[in-house]
């Protein structure tokens, strides 16, 4: 499946089109051992924000941004896509 960002109404973004990345979210998060506290503390986003995102595969572009580079991956490693 190609990753089509969908346009919500508030005009941000979303990977709702990719119902695995939350998953693949949690599981890097678990190969790190990272919680959901100490994630959303290095991202800055509210830890409720970021679990409520993250459990419902909503992500915005901008925060799955922000959680690839606080885990250390490419954002297609979670959309899981071949690297180019």
């Amino acid at each position: 499946m190609t990753f089509v960002p969908e346009i919500r109404h508030d005009s941000r973004m979303t990977t709702q089109a990719r119902p695995d990345v939350g998953a693949a979210v949690r599981a890097e998060m678990g190969r790190q051992r990272v919680t959901m506290l100490e994630l959303a503390r290095r991202t800055g986003i509210p830890r409720t924000t970021l679990a409520h995102q993250v459990n419902r595969s909503t992500l915005s572009v901008n925060n799955l941004l922000l959680i690839a580079e606080s885990l250390d991956v490419g954002i297609r490693e979670l959309l899981g896509e071949a690297a180019a």
